[in-house]
């Protein structure tokens, strides 16, 4: 028998990573659940343009307690993925080693379970679900009396149609990667600028990624790239992910900077057991 969802509305407000998989647990917990995005693409949110790396060793932490949840997280991924179904371009982390996931593909299958929205929130006044939570990225302090957020605009590069499992770890040197997905796609990342919601191109970073890029690993000398894009991570000033309930009606899940699709599982969990608590489910 198909468990009865209860009587309220969960309101999401951001349909990214984090947002849906926030969707997806509280489904599963029977709760009934809308989200609200303002992108029907998608294209410039950080999950949509994010390489997908479940870096729980290659990536810093503000402190220890979130060290620890992003081993938390990354640890819940095979399962998590499994859960999913679908066909998700997935490189699983390991106890010592980071993994990797096309978050485009966790998108896609997390669409398919979400009763999603095309709509823009302006301020969550104009919201009346029991509980509202604020998933927006960069785009969440805009919504009301909520911790500051900033966009930090980054580029990636990718090359297609090198041999599948012609790299086989993760490369690192400072901020520069580059990893192979399962399908044979090469991701290279990443840059770092803090000017706001500035989406234009500026091909002076993105030839200085593709440098470094072909100094890490240089069987990429004299290929051409064969895709690039950007997308806008949301940091907040001090580092630390705001994950948290603002008040009885509100819950704050946004800031993950470079760790949104790492700490997309973790942060699920967390908001579904803060819906039940509050709501006494």
């Amino acid at each position: 028998m198909k468990p009865l969802f209860y009587c309220v509305v969960i309101e999401i407000v951001g349909g990214g990573l984090i947002g849906l998989s926030c969707a997806w647990e509280l489904r599963r917990r029977s709760f009934d659940v809308v989200v609200y995005e303002m992108d029907r693409e998608r294209t410039g949110s950080s999950s949509w343009a994010g390489a997908g790396m479940i870096a729980a060793h290659g990536e810093t932490f503000p402190d220890d307690t979130w060290q620890q949840r992003a081993l938390q997280s990354a640890a819940m991924y095979p399962s998590w993925v499994t859960a999913l179904g679908g066909n998700i371009d997935f490189c699983p982390p390991t106890p010592t080693e980071d993994g990797h996931v096309d978050p485009r593909d966790l998108l896609r299958e997390l669409d398919k379970t979400t009763k999603l929205e095309f709509r823009k929130i302006d301020h969550l006044d104009d919201l009346n679900g029991e509980q509202v939570i604020v998933c927006a990225g960069a785009w969440s302090s805009q919504l009301g009396d909520l911790p500051a957020v900033e966009p930090v605009k980054g580029y990636l590069l990718a090359w297609d149609g090198i041999a599948r499992g012609s790299l086989s770890s993760i490369l690192r040197d400072g901020h520069t990667y580059v990893f192979q997905r399962q399908n044979g796609r090469v991701i290279a990342g990443s840059t770092e600028q803090r000017i706001g919601f500035d989406r234009s191109t500026d091909p002076t970073w993105i030839s200085d990624l593709q440098q470094r890029a072909q100094t890490l690993w240089p069987p990429l000398k004299g290929l051409s790239f064969d895709d690039s894009w950007l997308g806008l991570r949301p940091a907040t000033a001090d580092g630390f992910p705001v994950v948290q309930r603002i008040h009885s009606r509100c819950i704050a899940a946004y800031g993950h900077y470079r760790n949104g699709i790492l700490l997309a599982p973790w942060t699920a969990r967390w908001v579904a057991d803060e819906v039940q608590r509050q709501l006494g489910k």
